[in-house]
């Protein structure tokens, strides 16, 4: 197949001498199509083969043999060492490796176990062998929900489908929780609120001789050690320093992993666990709003599961769980409430390729079980429902790179494009007034840390606090892009969205690698259409509101709002990081 050189006449360059991706598509659709169909006929002639062959050679030859197919020409077989994400792939691209698998070798591979960090070919040939020798390997999307099914109950979240009926028969006679706390167990201590979680915690237990022990996903300890010192290891000595004073007198780290049976653990170290654990703090999750619920099933929901099964062992520990506010989009307007019972106000969810509705629907399956912890059992649980997590103003170089808003300010620097407004107009054309809701990851931390069940003494309740950013501020994207201006980008606004959005791709398919990898390309889709503009929080906030202002969280116990010098904060830290280079 040939093509055209590109130039302005035959119309494949655009008015800015770039390839116009409309134009190319127009001219060439049919070859490509044929392409396409050419390669995927390969493919699955060569999965098909690896199907039948699968008795006859080892299983960890077949994965990587599958791998090989995934990226095509660019390796023949996959090496056993190689991880997932050293051969190009990303979460997206792991879900059609699991579908490939599964067709493969008939069983459920969840992408948590192919983009783990610790897991290479070998790990995930390992994962598949042990799933064929035991296939009651614990509970599953499909054991749980059925496996065709396009929407999901409530009901179906029982108990005693993930945890074994001696443990929930004799929670009822467990000793209750300790109200003094020395020992904290905190997952996901690697990911951007739990490093904020894990200072917070180590501060908390340095004033009172106690510990904090993490669950790392990592080959050994030290290997889980250097994992975590990585993420506050960002240009800032200070963050640093004070991450390595407090750890060296309260830190304890264990290699686990959270959608494990028993964590990943020995039995003695979850015995261990059990017997002097106080409190658990569950921020962790994969986090990804491109995956459906399915393969979000097992870190988010049976990982879960096995936090309360430890809850509910030896004696109780409450849980603070890390929700998301996304699970109230499916839920009708003003039934989502801090006092609803998720059960009732949202007993069935439906399974569509919405963004972040996979990830919406693996938190409130959390919540679910946690509700059915707490009836069953007793377990005292609070839930925190948070929005858009934000950088906080103290400590250079520390964002949440993947994350939606640092992915949008860097493409909008990087690229200089943006929309005269991401929001749907008036009719008189004027930018509408709206509102992005947005804490600051150390006020979110904090919040987290001191709402728990024991905080005004109700040691058995179950509460919910939305933690959120309510205020009617006129903080929008839009105000975003007018501060980073002010801080130096070069920003051109586009008044036709369309315009904007199609400029904006192509420019982002032309960045440098790095910048690539970092931007915003992946989620784009959900910027095809400008968005409805929102006034404040569209969940309500009363109990949140009051237990920030009675326990004296934050400035003053006041919730805070967006400002200038957080988004400063974004384009300065990017250029620290190496992604942005406004002063080159």
């Amino acid at each position: 197949m040939e093509f055209e050189p590109f130039t302005l006449h035959n119309g494949l360059l655009g008015g800015v001498r770039k390839p116009s991706r409309p134009n190319l598509k127009k001219r060439y659709a049919d070859q490509l199509e044929g392409l396409y169909a050419q390669h995927e006929g390969a493919e699955s002639a060569r999965l098909q083969k690896l199907h039948e062959e699968g008795e006859s050679r080892s299983v960890v030859d077949t994965v990587c043999a599958v791998a090989g197919t995934l990226f095509g020409a660019a390796l023949e077989d996959a090496p056993a060492n190689a991880h997932f994400s050293d051969l190009g792939g990303d979460s997206l691209s792991a879900l059609t490796f699991a579908s490939q698998l599964e067709h493969v070798f008939s069983i459920e591979v969840p992408v948590g176990v192919i983009i783990s960090p610790t897991n290479d070919m070998q790990s995930i040939a390992d994962y598949i062998q042990g799933r064929r020798e035991s296939r009651s390997g614990g509970p599953t999307f499909n054991s749980v929900h059925g496996a065709d099914t396009s929407e999901v109950h409530a009901c179906e979240l029982a108990l005693d489908k993930f945890i074994d009926a001696t443990t929930i028969d004799g929670a009822a006679t467990l000793e209750g929780p300790h109200s003094d706390v020395r020992a904290v167990l905190l997952t996901g201590a690697t990911g951007y609120l739990g490093r904020f979680l894990l200072l917070d915690w180590l501060t908390r237990m340095d004033l009172v001789g106690g510990t904090v022990i993490c669950i790392v996903r990592a080959k050994d300890e030290a290997a889980a050690r250097r994992r975590l010192e990585d993420v506050f290891d960002s240009g800032d000595p200070k963050l640093l320093a004070r991450y390595r004073s407090l750890a060296a007198k309260g830190l304890e780290v264990l290699v686990g992993d959270k959608g494990e049976a028993h964590l990943g653990m020995d039995g003695p170290t979850w015995r261990r666990l059990a017997d002097t654990v106080d409190l658990i703090v569950d921020p962790a999750a994969l986090v990804n709003h491109m995956l459906p619920y399915r393969q979000l099933f097992g870190p988010n929901v049976v990982g879960t599961a096995e936090l309360i099964r430890l809850a509910l062992t030896t004696r109780q520990k409450p849980i603070a769980y890390v929700s998301s506010i996304g699970v109230g989009a499916a839920i009708p307007a003003g039934q989502f409430t801090e006092d609803a019972d998720v059960r009732g106000v949202s007993a069935t969810r439906r399974l569509d390729e919405e963004y972040a509705s996979g990830y919406a629907t693996s938190k409130w399956a959390g919540e679910v079980l946690l509700r059915e912890a707490h009836d069953l059992c007793g377990l005292p649980v609070v839930v925190s429902r948070c929005d858009m997590i934000m950088a906080e103003p103290k400590y250079r170089g520390q964002l949440n790179v993947p994350d939606m808003v640092t992915r949008l300010i860097l493409s909008i620097a990087a690229t200089g494009l943006a929309p005269e407004s991401f929001y749907q107009r008036d009719t008189d054309q004027s930018r509408p007034r709206a509102h992005f809701d947005g804490l600051r990851v150390d006020f979110v931390a904090q919040a987290i840390s001191t709402l728990l069940p024991s905080a005004d003494g109700e040691l058995n309740g179950f509460r919910t606090f939305h933690v959120v950013n309510p205020h009617d501020d006129g903080v929008s994207l839009d105000t975003f892009v007018d501060w980073m201006v002010e801080a130096g980008c070069h920003v051109e606004r586009i008044a036709d969205y369309s315009q904007w959005f199609e400029r904006f791709e192509v420019a982002l398919r032309n960045l440098p690698e790095r910048q690539r990898q970092a931007s915003l390309l992946p989620l784009l889709a959900a910027y095809r259409c400008p968005q409805r503009a929102v006034s404040g929080s569209f969940a309500p906030t009363d109990r949140f509101r009051k237990a920030v202002l009675d326990n004296g969280i934050g400035v003053n116990g006041t919730i805070p709002s967006i400002d200038r010098s957080t988004i400063e904060k974004y384009v300065s830290d990017l250029e620290l990081l190496g992604l942005l280079h406004l002063r080159a």
